[in-house]
């Protein structure tokens, strides 16, 4: 059975959608997204915000434990022992001894006694299998993992220099502990106004977004907006996103700039289409250029190789 998603994010399988979201927040704290374990981390979260998926999930892992546990039975039921007793081995013993009776006596006394040691020590030493189950090595690497991702999160942790005076650390602290509360709130508001347009309202819709872009991703979304529209325009497409949930990953020392990751939910319409929901993750960088406190996204990326 694979590894459970329950027990890579550390919640139960009763966990509400919320302590899920909060597990998922505390598992890639300060880890990039280039990581693997960011990934995993990720995509068990993708799996079990989405009701649909977990639903699916939650009985693939009913059915794996299930034939897990008929597989363990048939083992315990063949390893009892036989009813018969077992022929002794004497009849084989007599043929060898046959065999070696034309040989020198010295030869047959070192082979007979060689033979004799041997089997001594094959019945004696071999003993009963003892090691752990398959469920407990599972549950080991993952509990290693989860360790080594705790350990990364230590070591990640800002540092005082040995003549940074107190007062400097926890002036650095505080204003990197506000960044991150701000910048989490902010992409989480981006969202919306960012990702959602309409096909009747495109004009409206780019000068919206560009509010929250700066100069240099605003000029990159208005060079793509015209073939944006329309394809738009010809589908008849409505885009309304929301932010299934965010987590910041890292923010800079002086608190200008930041990296978030966001669950995005798309409600897609589309003409001669029924309604569906498109949902994603995607890294978010954001920067503070002004002193007004805005954040500004700079950067949206939704591949594997976001950093």
């Amino acid at each position: 059975m694979s590894a459970n998603l329950y027990d890579l994010l550390d919640v139960e399988e009763t966990a509400s959608t919320e302590e899920i979201r909060a597990a998922w927040k505390s598992a890639i704290a300060d880890l990039d997204p280039t990581e693997r374990r960011f990934r995993a981390y990720s995509d068990a979260a993708g799996v079990l915000l989405d009701a649909d998926k977990r639903a699916a999930y939650d009985a693939e892992l009913a059915a794996a434990r299930e034939a897990e546990e008929s597989a363990a039975a048939a083992a315990a039921e063949e390893a009892e022992p036989s009813a018969e007793p077992e022929e002794p081995v004497a009849e084989d013993t007599a043929a060898e001894d046959a065999t070696t009776a034309d040989a020198s006596p010295d030869d047959t006394d070192t082979e007979t006694d060689t033979e004799t040691d041997t089997d001594g020590t094959d019945d004696a030493a071999v003993p009963d299998p003892t090691g752990p189950t398959t469920p407990v090595l599972v549950a080991v690497g993952i509990a290693a993992l989860l360790s080594a991702v705790l350990a990364v999160w230590v070591l990640t942790l800002p540092g005082a220099r040995a003549d940074e005076p107190p007062k400097d650390v926890a002036e650095r602290s505080t204003r990197q502990e506000r960044a991150a509360i701000s910048a989490e709130g902010a992409a989480e508001k981006m969202v919306a106004p960012v990702l959602s347009y309409n096909h009747q309202t495109m004009p409206a819709d780019l000068e919206r977004l560009t509010g929250h872009l700066t100069d240099r991703m605003a000029d990159k979304q208005k060079a793509a907006w015209s073939e944006l529209t329309k394809e738009a325009q010809a589908q008849k497409v409505v885009v309304e996103a929301k932010a299934a949930g965010t987590a910041l990953t890292r923010v800079d020392p002086a608190g200008r700039r930041a990296t978030v990751v966001a669950f995005i939910d798309q409600y897609v319409e589309k003409a001669d289409s029924q309604p569906f929901v498109l949902r994603m993750w995607a890294t978010m960088s954001l920067v503070r250029e002004s002193d007004d406190g805005r954040w500004l996204l700079d950067d949206l990326c939704t591949d594997d190789s976001c950093g």
